[in-house]
């Protein structure tokens, strides 16, 4: 799998240095021409060992750089006497300079980007690109629903009906966390390469990741995914859940995928949470056989089961659901990842005392893990009245949101930890009164939670570890395989 790096965001000064040590899983280097307007195109053709993509994108189409055509045309020029081994031209500004440059068609591709959304004509955009001389038609817009995703990748799924000749020649994908998962597919169903950023903090487009991101979730394929699963979340751009199941299919020689799917409006879960063979996906003619539920819907992924596991049914939440012909099967790993990685820190969960912070669908799940495996229960909440409501939904304790909550286990099941300004989930004091702390936030760095907990010498399993171990429990019941343990913990750097 190949893919072309976007260089965006540094200077000119430093761009020689940089290009000439690309990132991991890079193939070509894209200079940004509209981002970096002094870069001379010679001088980074000579500093990287990798092909270039000269690119000047328009304001029109989201970029920097100028509408004019004949600024246009100096700039672009430049390039190709620079030695840039690909050019990118812009379908609406550029596409009379493809003979004008001199350019052959094995170093131009076309591309057409929209910032807004995602129009109904895209197969006659598609086409009319299609017809002309160059090596790639790109095509990305921006995706605002589910609906917008599934006709950019209706251009290139396996039900599409292009010919061979052009379905190799098409690169199409959405901007957007919406879109995310056609970044993740294009490559798989056709396109000759995909686009990703530099670096994490820098990408060139809303939704782009680095190769290594790219890579670790479909780089064990060679095609379309023989099964879709995926992380379904008001937004799951950042999640790892992709990450951690793609290092299992790989390490199991299983040729599925893991895709984050971002649903921001409700009312569009339809589309997903449905039995087998009715998602947009299976419309597509790619199979969707479960999904990992994330915030904020693991409470309606339990409500729209027709099975649910024992736990699920008690807690009211699931984070796993399981796609089956006129069935959907709910179960709730949380349990499982609370409970399993503080067996595997050695934690004695039998008469221990828990303190769960949170009434959410993860509290939920890692509140009934702690009880079935013989913990003591209590659960805290900001909201005294949903807390007490949970609770006895449950069956467990409650306390009053300012009450110190003495307990031996102290569980996070809140986004607090997200942010660095955020305050603790719980007070120093039942910090200093317990053995042990789970905090289900993960970021790239510890939270503050995590780093007071340690100073305290206490048992921590922070949020990469709860993730590893939930994610083994849902890889099993995805796949009726075992987890590879030691290659899913390595996955999420633990």
């Amino acid at each position: 799998m190949q893919w072309i790096v976007s260089m965006t965001s540094k200077t000119s000064a430093g761009l020689s240095e940089d290009l000439n040590a690309p990132p991991d899983g890079a193939d070509v280097v894209e200079i940004r021409l509209d981002l970096l307007p002094d870069a001379d195109v010679a001088t980074a053709v000579a500093a990287t060992p990798l092909p270039v993509l000269a690119t000047l994108r328009s304001e029109a189409e989201g970029g920097r750089g100028p509408d004019d055509p004949d600024y246009r045309r100096s700039i672009l020029r430049r390039a190709v006497e620079g030695g840039a081994h690909l050019v990118d031209l812009e379908w609406a500004r550029d596409r009379n300079l493809i003979h004008e440059l001199g350019l052959p068609s094995e170093r131009v591709v076309l591309s057409w980007h929209d910032t807004k959304g995602t129009p109904e004509n895209l197969p006659d955009i598609a086409a009319a690109m299609l017809t002309e001389p160059v090596a790639l038609a790109k095509i990305v817009p921006t995706a605002q629903s589910l609906g917008d995703l599934e006709r950019i990748l209706s251009l290139s799924t396996p039900l599409a009906t292009p010919e061979k000749r052009d379905r190799y020649r098409l690169i199409a994908f959405a901007m957007g966390s919406i879109g995310a998962p056609s970044r993740y597919l294009a490559p798989l169903l056709g396109a000759p390469i995909g686009f990703a950023a530099w670096s994490a903090d820098a990408p060139a487009a809303p939704g782009q990741q680095t190769p290594r991101r790219m890579n670790a979730a479909v780089g064990h394929l060679d095609g379309p995914p023989r099964r879709l699963f995926g992380v379904v979340g008001a937004d799951v751009s950042e999640s790892l859940s992709p990450t951690l199941h793609g290092a299992a299919f790989a390490a199991s020689g299983i040729p599925d995928v893991m895709l984050p799917i971002s649903v921001p409006d409700p009312d569009e879960l339809e589309q997903l949470f449905t039995p087998f063979g009715k998602t947009l996906f299976d419309r597509l003619g790619l199979p969707a056989y479960g999904w990992a539920v994330t915030t904020p819907y693991k409470i309606m992924a339990a409500e729209i089961a027709t099975d649910s596991a024992p736990r699920v049914q008690r807690a009211g939440a699931a984070n796993t659901l399981l796609l089956k012909p006129d069935r959907i099967i709910a179960e709730n790993t949380d349990a499982d990842g609370v409970v399993g990685s503080l067996t595997a820190a050695g934690v004695n969960l039998v008469g221990a005392t828990a303190l769960v912070e949170g009434a959410g669908g993860a509290a939920r799940g890692a509140a009934v893990g702690l009880h079935l495996a013989g913990a003591e229960v209590v659960l805290r909440s900001r909201d005294a009245d949903k807390a007490r409501e949970v609770a006895e939904s449950l069956g467990l304790g409650w306390c009053d949101p300012d009450e110190r909550a003495g307990a031996e286990i102290l569980v996070n099941a809140t986004p607090l930890g997200q942010n660095d300004d955020d305050v603790l989930a719980f007070h120093q004091t039942e910090i200093d009164m317990a053995g042990a702390v789970v905090d289900m936030v993960y970021r790239d760095r510890k939270t503050a939670l995590v780093t007071v907990a340690e100073e305290a010498g206490l048992v921590v399993v922070d949020g990469l570890m709860m993730l590893a171990y939930q994610g083994m429990a849902q890889f099993a019941a995805f796949t009726t395989s075992p987890p590879p343990r030691d290659e899913m913990l390595r996955s999420v750097g633990r």
